[in-house]
């Protein structure tokens, strides 16, 4: 099994939380980011913003 790229982590973190809290509408942006700063922290990358990876993706 390959390892995931950090974006991939991403979504799949944003989609986990999305779940857990209870599968809210219209909350992609707030999921995307949370998940984005956790993954960062994880991977040990500083958290910057960045255009390519602020884009939020719609959940599973």
């Amino acid at each position: 099994m390959s390892e995931l790229t950090l974006a991939e982590s991403i979504c799949e973190r944003a989609h986990q939380l999305w779940q857990l809290d209870g599968s809210l509408e219209g909350c992609a942006d707030e999921y995307w980011r949370l998940a984005r700063v956790l993954v960062e922290e994880e991977f040990g990358r500083p958290v910057v913003a960045r255009s390519s990876d602020s884009e939020p993706v719609a959940p599973r």
